[in-house]
């Protein structure tokens, strides 16, 4: 009796180590409002004011009309609706990228880490249009 039990436990020990192995992934980080520096904090106006409606982005999204996406301090979600934007510096990855559509597709604005701005000049067009984010070079 004593054998089979020992041999249950090191069943269970190896799957785990298994699952581990195999690199399962833990549940995606969720936007709570704090803008840290592993992510990109996206605004709803120009000039990156808080008090106008901000969104912290750090796991992937594909689609930010989904309902999951509304300002802190705004109404509304932030589909189409990005004006300007602080790329944060605590990530491995090489910066974070816009998309104009969902499912990280169509037109694509690469953010290098550690730049923020506005959507204006040469990047007028990208703004309030963006649909879907992810990270690149990571």
């Amino acid at each position: 009796m004593r054998k089979t039990r020992m041999l249950g436990v090191t069943a269970v020990a190896m799957v785990t180590g298994a699952i581990g192995a195999l690199g399962v992934a833990a549940p995606a980080s969720a936007a709570n409002g704090k803008c840290s520096s592993s992510e990109l904090c996206v605004y709803r106006n120009f000039d990156r004011h808080k008090s106008q409606g901000y969104f912290d982005l750090s796991s992937p999204d594909s689609n930010f009309a989904n309902g999951n996406n509304n300002w802190y301090n705004a109404g509304g979600n932030l589909n189409d609706d990005i004006s300007s934007y602080t790329a944060g510096t605590g990530t491995s990855c090489k910066g974070y990228s816009l998309f104009a559509d969902k499912d990280m597709h169509g037109s694509k604005f690469d953010i290098p880490k550690g730049w923020g701005g506005n959507l204006l000049g040469a990047y007028a067009n990208y703004n309030d249009d963006f649909s879907s984010y992810s990270k690149y070079g990571c």
